[in-house]
Order: structure tokens, then sequence, then C-alpha cells
């Protein structure tokens, strides 16, 4: 065998093993990532819960009065009373953060 064969041989080797050994690291990797990521089976809250929670109330809400008739829908050019109704994030967030 010739000293290039050789080192043909070697780098093959060394490019095969080098490529197996960092699937293994990602595999190991990878896997310790999914088992630290499970919650031992306690549901954990959402963290938008109270602003989908808000929009299940605002439904209900809206829902609730599509079949009357007597009920104003509607808005003036000028009037904006409608914006006092608008959701803000402090009225849905639990923790009390401001955006």
């Amino acid at each position: 065998m010739s000293i290039t064969t050789k080192f043909a041989d070697f780098a093959h080797k060394a490019f095969v093993t080098t490529a197996f050994g960092y699937f293994c690291f990602q595999a190991v990797n990878l896997g310790g990532m999914m088992i630290a990521g499970q919650n031992d089976g306690k549901p954990k809250e959402h963290p938008q819960a109270g602003f989908i929670q808000m929009l299940k109330d605002k439904y209900a809400e809206e829902y609730s009065k599509y079949f009357d008739t007597g009920h104003r829908d509607w808005y003036d050019k000028d009037d904006n009373s409608y914006l006092k109704k608008l959701p803000r994030p402090q009225d849905y967030q639990s923790d009390g953060k401001k955006n």
C-alpha cells in the first residue's frame, strides 16, 4: 500500500468516526432535552390563558345579543365610546406585567 492509500484510508476513517460521534452526541443531547421538557404530567397554565378567556367572554357577550334587535350596534362618525370597550393587556394579564 502506498502512502497515499494509507492517508486516504485514515482520512476516511477519521471522517466517518467523527460524523458518527457527532450524530451520537446530537442524539443524546436531543434526548436529554426531550426528557427535561416533560413536566411530570402536571398541566401548566397556558401563557396567554387570560387573553383566551377574555376572548371567550367577549364572544359570549356578543353572541348573547346577536338575536336582540333592540341594541344599538353601530356608531356615529364622531362617537368613539367603543374605544373604551377595547381589551387592554392589563385587563387579562394575571401577573400584572405590562407590554
